[in-house]
């Protein structure tokens, strides 16, 4: 095998492209979308059907919300279908009762989310720096491990979690704890007598199918469920802040060799002596990885305080062999008033190395989650398509076999580095060598490679500071 460069002396201009991609039972009623000769209404009838006036939209504003609730994608591809417009005798798009009712709950919804998102911030900005004070004292200071403490930053500035991060958090959760619940739920229950999150790949997209060609309809206890979780209750607020664990977001980020027993008796001690409530311990890692964190230690941690939650390893496990240990803790502060606030943050730990693969590699995730990687600067649009990473991992990615071929080709990597780190050897990797993609049959898309990856977010850096000012 040939040794992968340090990533640091790759030539930037040495990206890879890659070319363009190819162009490639029983009905029950619906609630949603029923035939428009059957019971489409203009939407001025829809006060007849008890809907609260002031509840009601205009025509035009109904069909704009309706826009609005497609472009956020509250409800998922799949609900979306159901409320598409109905043609009318007269040739006129129209929306159901139903239809309208839930497109201006989902509105509402969305609204709701984003105002949350706002205020999060705004706490998370007042609490980040006392967090990052009593994160760094708890590993003894910047003479000794709290020096490798880091947060997030914004122009040199420790800051929290920003809005538009904290509501797309917030509309997948909902999704998945509500959508792909209860909703979902009775589509999958009457497809294959499963929930749907026990559904394979090629299962939920029959399922879409299905739901396009008209085929299957949401019945009455899945629109209840749909009514219900778009409703808004002083519950709703709370359980929108319990889903932001990450607002204050805190790594340490340790150089080569670190004394781990040294990270281990630090916090240890101040779990014991309470001057840090950690909530949850996830040991991210995957099998033959050694992680972060020994279990025996976040067991005894999880003795000495009462209800925190040890998450099993084989819940965290991960097939690309990602490894860090995560921990969420409360953080106590005073607001500029001199009151006390509670503040969620995440504390993960991870070497350099470890660390800067997991943020170069995050592009792929970013694209697969179909998020805005171009952060609204056309220039960096254009360098992201000239190298073709999109359509690599959209190929990669929607074949069973090449993701399982990256995949391992991830984890790899990463049991390389980590067996770098530790004394004790891994059994998994028995090589010094870095692995290629070709080692894995995927040597067409070296620009998923993680040299290219390194290339291609430094390029993309440069491109942020030099444009990012002027959009």
């Amino acid at each position: 095998m040939i040794k992968l460069l340090p990533l640091n002396l790759i030539h930037i201009n040495a990206v890879p492209t890659f070319g363009q991609k190819k162009s490639d039972t029983n009905v029950t009623e619906n609630t949603l979308e029923r035939s428009p000769q059957k019971d489409t209404v203009e939407l001025s009838a829809i006060k007849r059907k008890k809907i609260s006036a002031k509840d009601l939209p205009s025509t035009k504003q109904l069909f704009e919300d309706y826009k609005t609730v497609l472009n956020e994608n509250i409800l998922g591809d799949e609900l979306n279908y159901l409320l598409r417009p109905k043609v009318n005798a007269a040739g006129e798009a129209v929306f159901t009762p139903k239809q309208a009712k839930i497109i201006t709950l989902a509105t509402k919804k969305i609204s709701f989310y984003k105002t949350v998102a706002k205020k999060l911030e705004k706490d998370g900005n007042e609490a980040v720096e006392p967090a990052i004070k009593q994160i760094k004292k708890v590993f003894g200071g910047e003479k000794e491990f709290g020096k490798y403490i880091k947060a997030r930053e914004k122009n040199g500035q420790p800051v929290s979690k920003d809005a538009f991060s904290i509501y797309n958090k917030l509309i997948k959760e909902y999704k998945s704890e509500y959508i792909e619940g209860d909703v979902l739920n009775s589509f999958a229950k009457e497809y294959a007598k499963k929930t749907y999150k026990q559904l394979d790949k090629e299962e939920k997209e029959l399922i879409r199918m299905y739901l396009e060609g008209g085929e299957m309809k949401l019945d009455a206890r899945g629109y209840k469920a749909l009514e219900e979780s778009l409703k808004t209750t002083s519950k709703d607020y709370k359980k929108a802040v319990s889903w932001i664990k990450d607002l204050i977001g805190i790594r340490l980020v340790l150089p080569d060799n670190a004394d781990m027993k040294k990270v281990e008796d630090y916090l240890t001690k101040a779990i014991l002596h309470n001057d840090i409530k950690v909530t949850r311990v996830s040991n991210y890692h995957s099998n033959h990885i050694y992680p972060y964190i020994s279990q025996n230690t976040a067991k005894l941690w999880q003795q000495s305080s009462p209800g925190m939650l040890l998450v099993n390893n084989s819940d965290v496990r991960k097939k690309n062999g990602y490894t860090t240990t995560q921990m969420n803790i409360e953080f106590e502060v005073k607001d500029k008033s001199g009151k006390v606030k509670t503040a969620l943050g995440e504390l993960q730990i991870r070497s350099e190395k470890l660390n800067y693969l997991g943020q170069i590699e995050h592009l792929i995730y970013d694209i697969l989650a179909h998020k805005d990687i171009s952060k609204g600067i056309p220039e960096l649009q254009k360098y992201y398509d000239s190298t073709g990473i999109i359509d690599a991992v959209n190929e990669v990615f929607s074949d069973p076999v090449k993701e399982n071929a990256y995949l391992e080709y991830e984890k790899t990597t990463y049991a390389r580095i980590r067996n770098s780190e530790t004394k004790n050897k891994h059994v998994y990797t028995q090589t010094d060598d870095y692995p290629l993609l070709a080692d894995f049959g995927l040597g067409q898309y070296e620009v998923l490679s993680f040299e290219s990856l390194d290339l291609i977010d430094k390029k993309a850096n440069l491109i942020k500071k030099k444009y990012g000012q002027k959009h």
